[in-house]
């Protein structure tokens, strides 16, 4: 897909850029809807896929998308869950006194991290592979990283430097939206994770949500882009689970959307204030979508849980 890309840079809207040390550098900030897309399925390590739908909030018309896997905890929980922080930092002298100066940091998504392995425990828990000879990762960020940001990656994933490749794209364009808004099916999982919900019980993930208008700063992108998910993600999974356990598996499932969490009720901007930008001040349980439905393929019987906030997104979005 990375390839796809570079062969067909003009007509995705990509700029591809090969450093001094041979790795090359996917600049998607100015990305078309097929690149941005593509950008969400690179996420999924390939192993998803992203469509594009519709969805009507009164009467604005806003772009979604459907998302679906039959590898979900691969796709999703190696891959596509933003978990390894990257991070440059350099030596520097100021007032007489050598200090660290933070050159580069963003969460990295893809395949690389099923490579790198850098969130050791979550690996001993997935218990997956990866024997790729290439290293690709994707960053939410419009600061490209350099030489030495990608001497990381190579190194930590076991590479060639020529071999490792960065999607690059903020959170604040047409990519941004699109890549945050194909994490709904990971989103699901990754609370289910949280609430210790057996994730090997997972056969096949489905999710559908709205792609956030872009906003005018990458801050007030990543509020858009979480309301997206809390007010109007909707997810399906299947399961395989004997009869004995389904009632303790469906009560999990009622922990799970977003506004089981004592923080929920208004935009993610407002909430994200309240405590005075303090991101890990907010409740976790929140970053979930808004619904939930699980069947479960040994019974035939089903169960949903949360609820759509078409008006929390309406003002998030300031739909007039």
């Amino acid at each position: 897909m990375v390839q796809e890309i570079i062969n067909k840079k003009d007509n995705y809207g990509a700029e591809v850029i090969t450093l001094e040390n041979g790795a090359k550098v996917l600049d998607m900030k100015n990305a078309s809807w097929e690149g941005g897309k593509l950008v969400g399925e690179i996420c999924m390590g390939g192993l998803g896929r992203v469509e594009f739908t519709n969805f009507t909030i009164d009467n604005h018309y806003i772009p979604s998308v459907n998302v679906y896997t039959s590898e979900p905890i691969i796709s999703c929980m190696a891959s596509q869950l933003a978990g390894w922080n990257v991070k440059l930092k350099k030596k520097v002298e100021k007032n007489g006194e050598i200090k660290k100066k933070k050159v580069f940091e963003s969460l990295g998504s893809g395949p690389a991290r099923a490579k790198s392995k850098v969130e050791k425990k979550l690996f001993e828990e997935i218990d997956y592979e990866d024997n790729s000879n290439c290293a690709v990762i994707v960053f939410e960020t419009g600061k490209l990283p350099n030489e030495e940001v990608m001497e990381i990656v190579a190194d930590k994933c076991g590479v060639d430097i020529s071999e490792t490749y960065a999607v690059c794209a903020p959170t604040a364009c047409l990519t941004g939206s699109i890549q945050v808004a194909a994490r709904i099916v990971e989103t699901g999982i990754h609370k289910f994770h949280e609430i210790e919900f057996p994730l090997d019980i997972i056969q096949d993930g489905f999710g559908t949500t709205t792609i956030a208008p872009i906003a005018k700063d990458d801050f007030a992108a990543m509020g858009r882009t979480n309301d997206s998910l809390i007010a109007g993600g909707m997810t399906y999974y299947t399961i395989k689970v004997d009869k004995d356990n389904e009632e303790e598996i469906f009560d999990l499932v009622k922990n799970a959307p977003a506004n089981t969490s004592p923080s929920y009720g208004e935009p993610f901007m407002k909430i994200f204030k309240e405590v005075d930008y303090k991101f890990y001040d907010i409740d976790p349980g929140l970053f979930a979508p808004a619904t939930y439905t699980v069947t479960n393929t040994k019974t035939g019987h089903s169960i949903s849980a949360g609820s759509l906030n078409l008006k929390l997104l309406k003002k998030s979005y300031k739909l007039n």
